[in-house]
C-alpha cells in the first residue's frame, strides 16, 4: 500500500506503507503533515489485507476519510484521507514512473526531538522528491547530509538555541510556576472554594484570577496573606486582587497566541494543599480566537476565547495559559467534556484570550469593575424555584466586605429577580443581559423576593 500527498507543501510526496506509520505535525513521526490543524501525533495507518486501518490518535481537529469524520476506519485504495487542508490518497501500487516522485519505504531511524530546524531549507531539500523534483544532485545531497549532521551535533551539545522543546517546557515551568498563586476563598470564616491566579504587578501586589473564583467567597487568601478585591468583571470572567506589600514573584506578560502553538496551563488542583507548587499540563492551541458559546449557569459566554487540548483540572480556573516563552496567552476559564447535544467532546478547554483580557484588565486594575456589586451569586435550578412557587432569579449567598452589596445590606437567602425591571433567569448570562449598559458608579434598582414570597426593591451602586 502507498500514500500520496495531494495538497500542501509536500504535494506529490509518496511513501510506501509496509508497517504501521504515524502521521503528525512534528519531526519524529513517520509522515510529517505541515498544517497547523494537525496534532503532534495525529493519526496512525496500519496495513491490513489490501487496505489500511486508520486510527485517529485523539487529535484536536479530527481526521476525515472521503470527507467524513473517522475515529477508526478501514481505508481502501481510491479513498482519500484528509488532515487539516492536507489531502492524502491511498494507492494500491506505486505510481507510474513518468513524472512521479521517487517512492521509497519509510524506514525507522534516529530522530532529533525538535521542531526547530525541521522546516528549514535543509529539510525542504531532503524532502523535495516531488513531481516537479527528481533533480537532486550528489553534491546537493552531500551538502544537505553534512548540514543535517552539523545540526544534530549542535542539538546534542546544546549549542543550538531552543534545540529541544522539552528543554523549553522545563524552563517555562521554572519561570511560570512561582508566578502562579493558589487562591483560597472563604465565606463566614470557612473555606468555600479554591482557584488559581498569576502575578500581574509584583510591586503593587496585583493578581489576576477568574471572576467565578471571586464569586465563591467573601474574603480571599494567598498563603497567609489576605487579598483585597480591586476590580471584577463577571461577564468577562476576570478579576484583579491585591496583596498588600507586593508579592515575591516576577510578573507575567500578555501576548497573543497562534494556532498550533504549544502551550502550558498552570494552576492548583482542588486537592492541592497550601505550600504545594503549581501544577502544569501541556497541549496545543486548536483555535486562537473563537467564541465560547456553551456557558454554564455560573460561567458566561466568552466573545474571544482560546480553545486548547490542554487539560484543565478543577481549581485551575484563573491560572495562566502560557507559550513556551512564559508569556500569558490566556486565562484558564472553562472545560467541556460534553456539548450542548450531550455528545462527548475531546480537547474542549477554553481560556479567555490575552487580546480580550488585556483591555479588561486595564480597567480592573484601576478599580473600575463592570456588572459587579459584590454579591455572591447562587444559581438555583428552575425546577427547584418552580416547586417552591418562586420566580426565576439569583440567590444571594453573601457579600464582599466594603462592596456596594454589603453597603446596601442585601439580605442572604433572598432572590434577585430583576435589575431595573429587566428580569433575571437564574444564570450569569441572564445577569449580564440585564445589567448591560450600566456603567461603573451608576445605581440601579434590584428587585428582590424572599423565600416566603415577600418583595422589595433596593437601589445598589455598581
Amino acid at each position: 500500500m502507498w500514500l500520496e500527498v495531494l495538497s500542501g507543501e509536500d504535494a506529490g510526496r509518496v511513501v510506501e506503507v509496509d508497517r504501521p506509520l504515524v502521521l503528525g505535525r512534528v519531526q519524529g513521526v513517520d509522515l510529517v503533515i505541515r498544517d497547523e490543524r494537525a496534532s503532534r501525533r495525529h493519526a496512525e495507518v496500519v496495513p491490513e489485507a489490501g487496505a489500511l486501518r486508520l486510527r485517529d490518535l485523539d487529535s484536536v481537529n479530527g481526521t476525515l476519510v472521503d470527507g467524513e469524520p473517522a475515529r477508526e476506519a478501514l481505508v481502501r485504495p481510491g479513498q482519500e484521507i484528509r488532515i487539516g487542508a492536507v489531502r492524502i490518497a491511498v494507492l494500491a501500487s506505486e505510481p507510474a514512473v513518468t513524472g512521479a516522485p521517487i517512492a521509497e519505504p519509510v524506514r525507522p531511524g534516529v530522530q532529533v526531538e525538535t521542531e526547530g530546524p525541521s522546516w528549514s531549507l535543509i529539510g525542504r531539500i531532503v524532502d523535495a522528491r516531488t513531481r516537479r523534483g527528481r533533480r537532486l544532485t550528489y553534491a546537493t545531497l552531500a551538502v544537505a547530509a553534512a548540514a543535517v549532521v552539523a545540526i544534530a551535533v549542535l542539538a546534542l551539545t546544546g549549542a543550538l538555541e531552543g534545540a529541544s522543546e522539552e528543554e523549553r517546557v522545563a524552563a517555562t515551568v521554572r519561570t511560570v510556576a512561582p508566578a502562579t498563586v493558589r487562591i483560597e476563598a472563604r465565606n463566614r470564616g470557612v473555606r468555600s472554594g479554591l482557584g488559581s491566579g498569576w502575578v500581574l504587578d509584583r510591586d503593587a501586589g496585583l493578581l489576576v484570577t477568574a471572576a467565578h473564583v471571586v464569586n465563591r467567597g467573601e474574603r480571599f487568601f494567598v498563603g497567609d496573606h489576605e487579598a483585597d478585591v480591586v476590580g471584577v468583571a463577571p461577564c468577562e470572567d476576570l478579576a484583579v486582587l491585591r496583596v498588600a506589600g507586593g508579592v515575591d514573584a516576577a510578573p507575567l506578560a500578555l501576548v497573543d497566541a497562534g494556532q498550533g502553538a504549544t502551550v502550558l496551563a498552570f494552576g492548583f488542583p482542588e486537592a492541592a494543599e497550601d505550600g504545594e507548587p503549581a501544577s502544569s499540563t501541556r497541549g496545543v492551541v486548536s483555535a486562537a480566537h473563537t467564541t465560547f458559546r456553551d456557558p454554564g449557569a455560573d460561567v458566561p459566554p466568552y466573545p474571544d476565547a482560546i480553545r486548547t487540548d490542554t487539560a484543565l483540572d478543577p481549581g485551575f480556573s484563573g491560572g495562566p495559559l502560557v507559550d513556551l516563552d512564559g508569556r500569558v496567552v490566556g486565562i484558564n476559564a472553562a472545560a467541556r467534556s460534553r456539548g450542548a447535544d450531550d455528545r462527548p467532546l475531546q480537547g474542549a478547554n477554553f481560556a479567555v484570550a490575552a487580546s480580550r483580557a488585556r483591555e479588561v484588565l486595564g480597567e480592573l486594575r484601576e478599580g473600575r469593575s463592570t456588572a459587579w456589586i459584590g454579591a455572591l451569586f447562587g444559581y438555583p435550578p428552575a425546577s427547584d424555584l418552580d416547586a417552591r412557587n418562586l420566580p426565576l432569579g439569583l440567590w444571594i449567598q453573601g457579600t464582599v466586605p466594603g462592596s456596594s452589596a454589603a453597603e446596601a445590606a442585601l439580605p442572604d437567602g433572598w432572590l434577585m429577580v430583576a435589575v431595573n425591571d429587566r428580569p433575571l433567569d437564574a444564570t450569569l448570562s441572564g445577569w449580564c443581559q440585564a445589567t448591560q449598559g450600566i456603567a461603573a458608579g451608576e445605581t440601579a434598582d434590584i428587585q428582590m423576593a424572599s423565600p416566603t414570597g415577600e418583595r422589595k426593591t433596593v437601589p445598589v451602586r455598581f
